[in-house]
């Protein structure tokens, strides 16, 4: 991948509302697990996964767009 590959990876993940849309979904997660009813449930659970799962695939695409080497 060349820089300007990745300089075009990173523009559009910064761009995105998805660290926002991460970033608030977290907020609420972590805000709602202070009652033990909702932390229990099938659905906070679900989100949480999603939500953890979700940077990790953004933080492997991007060491792995990173570590690609120019053509």
């Amino acid at each position: 991948m060349s820089a300007m590959g990745m300089q075009g990876y990173l523009a559009g993940v910064a761009d995105s509302d998805l660290f926002g849309c991460l970033a608030f979904l977290s907020l609420i997660l972590c805000l709602t697990a202070l009652s033990r009813r909702a932390r229990q449930s099938s659905w906070h659970r679900f989100l949480t996964y999603f939500v953890l799962a979700s940077v990790v695939a953004i933080h492997g695409a991007g060491t792995w767009f990173g570590n690609v080497k120019p053509a």
